[in-house]
Parts: structure tokens; sequence; C-alpha cells
């Protein structure tokens, strides 16, 4: 659950100007086992797709010179559950027509819609890339972390759980800039790898 709402904008990690911005629809998906016992006693109606758990979400980006900052909203389909998050580029070198662009990537996120459950993610990711006309690769390596609180209410009382993890995250991915829209794939290995592609419009 908590690669599934990690606060990804789906993007390489840069700066954009004072006047850039994007805004575009995001996916991410997430396999399950579901004939897992944990699974089939924590999900009433199964919402997977292939055995994917699929998050969509809307990801604005805006430019603030120095850094570019990311909002992201996520809804799971057929379920109350929502997902709240956000990030932050900030470049170590900036790219050009020779050089790369290093960038570092913090990244918080929240879930809502389960009363039983609190979830929060945070992270921090070294991103690499290099243009080639239209054509952008990426990758980046990270740390995640999860702080989860559940309730569960038994005949004998309430009982309560936490957990704290830490997780690596290796990440690969492509932006593709056409004249108009943009469109962008990564895929990550963390826990589990997660497939994520992205459709966004701007500057």
């Amino acid at each position: 659950m908590a690669q599934g709402i990690y606060a990804t904008p789906v993007d390489s990690a840069r700066a954009r100007g004072l006047l850039g911005f994007d805004i575009g629809v995001a996916a991410t998906a997430i396999p399950v086992d579901t004939n897992a016992s944990y699974w089939l006693r924590s999900v009433g109606d199964d919402f997977t797709v292939s055995d994917h758990v699929v998050v969509p979400r809307l990801v604005a980006s805006k430019g603030i010179s120095f850094a570019t900052v990311s909002a992201i909203y996520a809804k799971v389909p057929d379920t109350d559950i929502a997902i709240w998050g956000g990030s932050i580029d900030v470049p170590i070198i900036d790219g050009g027509i020779v050089k790369p662009t290093l960038a570092v990537r913090g990244a918080y996120s929240t879930l809502q819609g389960i009363d039983e459950l609190e979830l929060s993610t945070y992270g921090a990711e070294l991103f690499i890339s290099k243009g080639f006309g239209p054509v952008t690769p990426y990758a980046a390596a990270g740390l995640a972390r999860s702080d989860s609180t559940a309730t569960i209410d038994l005949p004998s009382g309430t009982r309560t759980l936490t957990d704290e993890s830490n997780s690596s995250r290796i990440t690969v991915g492509v932006k593709i800039s056409m004249f108009i829209p943009k469109l962008m794939v990564e895929v990550t290995q963390g826990e589990e790898r997660s497939y994520a592609a992205k459709v966004s419009f701007g500057l």
C-alpha cells in the first residue's frame, strides 16, 4: 500500500522556470496476489485489473525558479480510498546540451478514506536525466519510508497495530515531448515492481 500511494509525479526531476507548469493524468499499477489471505480478508470487492491495483492520479507541477513543486491527488476506483501528496525537485546540476541534469526529489503522501488505517509515506531520491531532442531518459535511486497505524475492533476490545518500514526505490523512465502533449512511462522496483504512465500538457 505504501508503494501504491507514493507521491511520484511520473517525470524526470528538474527545475522549471517561473512560467513553467505541467498538468496531467497518471496511473500507477502494482501487482497483488489476489489469492493471498491478507487480500481476501481485507478486501470486500476485488477491484484489481489483471491482478494489479491501478491508482489513477491527477498531477500538477509548477516551477518556482530554483525548484519544481508538484501536487498529487489520487482516487482508487470503486473504493473510498483517496491519496494526497506532493513533491519538490531541487537541481544539483542544471543540464544542458552536453551536461545531464542531476536533482534531488523529496516526496510525501497520505492515505484517506479508511477509518481503520492511517498511512503516510516519505521519500528522497537522486535523479539523473539527459535530453536527446524530444526524448529524455531518466533514472533514480533513493529511499522510501512508511508509517502506518491500524485499529482493529475485536470482541475482546480494540487492538492497535503499528508499522514503520524503509525500502529502497530504483526507477527508470523516459519522457517523450511532442508538440503539445508529453508522454512519460516509468518502472520502479521497490517492495514490488510498479509501473506508471502519464500524459500531460504544459511548458
